[in-house]
């Protein structure tokens, strides 16, 4: 019986022991953390903006220190899949980030991933693929960086307003007084998509346009080749520019006329990507739109400064970086 008793002590002891360490631990100063956590979700890291784009911020964030931390990322690629954007961003809530920067697949979907971001208690930049107006004022720790998507199809029209101007003879190949043009779209509901289209249309509608086919290619340059070839041919030959609303179906559509060996058109893109911009200046492209990637990181790493420190009253909800022409009488700034 006693050897019972002496059982039961020892096990008492043990635990009372075993609590007495555990609140010493719990009352001991926590090691400070030494790190900003940033969780960054990317649409789909195949498209060549959004490649260079994360790339930059990468860049940037591993230079930067924020109230003398720095900075930690991890960077969650969806793959141009809404469901696996989802599930991604329901673990970076659970990560309690410091701060999340969001690439939305759908920006349709803002709302739903605003609120739950809010929840978490997580304040959230979106970025790039712009949401509904009505969507970022759901809650007050949510912010956009991107460019006007409207001015920037704007400035397209101004460019092919200006060739036309210039080398109307050249251009008008069935000298019928119109420019015959193709104008590829990304997704179609896309509000990027429909603002750039936008954009263009309206400050084109001066122009004797005459819009020949209309396409749409989820912003991919093999899908704009793929597209581009199942066109009338007759459309294809007699194209006198393509209006694209982005690089990369712009280089898609010179992707079909170069290996057909057909005379070029004009060809106007957005985003001004690295090879974009070598097209442009040797002369094979005529232009696109810069949409200043590098004042959007910029932009994007100072407010994330301003969150952490919780001094964000200087910044507006909506943060347009200012888009400029390229072609190859203007040089990059």
């Amino acid at each position: 019986m006693k050897s019972k008793m002496d059982k039961y002590n020892l096990i008492l002891v043990g635990l009372f022991m075993f609590l007495v360490i555990l609140t010493i631990l719990w009352k001991m100063p926590q090691k400070e953390d030494r790190y900003v956590h940033v969780g960054i979700a990317a649409y789909d890291l195949d498209d060549t903006f959004m490649e260079s784009y994360i790339k930059d911020l990468q860049d940037k964030m591993e230079q930067m220190k924020i109230e003398g931390k720095k900075v930690s990322y991890e960077i969650y690629d969806a793959k141009g899949s809404s469901r696996k954007q989802e599930k991604q961003l329901q673990r970076m809530y659970a990560q309690k980030y410091d701060v999340i920067l969001v690439n939305l697949v759908e920006p349709s979907s803002a709302a739903s991933m605003i609120n739950d971001a809010e929840d978490a208690d997580i304040p959230v930049i979106l970025f790039n693929r712009e949401a509904d107006d009505k969507d970022l004022k759901i809650v007050k720790k949510v912010w956009y960086v991107g460019t006007d998507a409207k001015a920037a199809g704007a400035m397209q029209g101004e460019m092919l307003k200006k060739i036309w101007e210039e080398q109307k003879g050249k251009i008008d190949r069935n000298k019928n007084g119109k420019l015959d043009y193709v104008l590829v779209e990304g997704e179609e509901t896309h509000f990027d998509a429909i603002r750039r289209t936008n954009g263009f249309l309206e400050s084109s509608e001066d122009m004797p346009m005459n819009q020949r086919a209309n396409l749409s290619a989820d912003w991919k340059r093999e899908l704009a080749t793929t597209k581009f070839a199942k066109l009338d041919k007759e459309i294809i030959n007699n194209a006198e520019a393509v209006i694209c609303n982005n690089d990369d179906m712009a280089l898609g559509v010179y992707d079909y006329y170069k290996k057909h060996h057909l005379q070029m058109p004009v060809i106007l893109g957005i985003n001004n990507s690295p090879e974009m911009n070598r097209k442009i200046m040797t002369g094979e492209i005529y232009g696109t739109v810069d949409n200043k990637m590098e004042d959007q990181v910029e932009h994007i790493c100072q407010l994330m400064k301003a969150i952490l420190k919780e001094n964000t009253k200087k910044y507006k909800k909506v943060w347009y970086s200012t888009p400029h022409a390229i072609t190859r009488t203007s040089r990059r700034e």
